[in-house]
């Protein structure tokens, strides 16, 4: 069960799940933590949020992403999208999935 990264409600197993990937910044380094879910402090919100940790062989990090964070909706995806583009020292981009 996945925890929403905005709002922080429970994502059920048959809801839909919206995913924001991001690339770590130059520095930032969290491959000890590949395919789990971790709190990530987020300086512009003053609390941390979940996010998970791709893994190696993962598509995703194929595609050059290393995280992402969950959203039980468009809004709450939004709100987390503009969180996330103040953290320019953890992430330098993201995208929705």
């Amino acid at each position: 069960m996945f925890r929403c990264g905005w709002c922080m409600k429970k994502i059920g197993e048959n809801q839909p799940l919206h995913a924001i990937n991001v690339k770590f910044a130059k520095g930032t380094d969290y491959s000890d933590k590949e395919g789990e879910i971790i709190q990530v402090y987020l300086t512009s919100r003053k609390t941390s949020v979940p996010m998970i940790v791709t893994t190696a062989d993962s598509e995703a990090k194929k595609h050059g992403q290393d995280g992402l964070f969950t959203a039980c909706s468009n809004e709450c995806g939004e709100k987390l999208k503009t969180a996330l583009s103040k953290e320019i020292d953890t992430f330098t981009s993201f995208s929705d999935v």
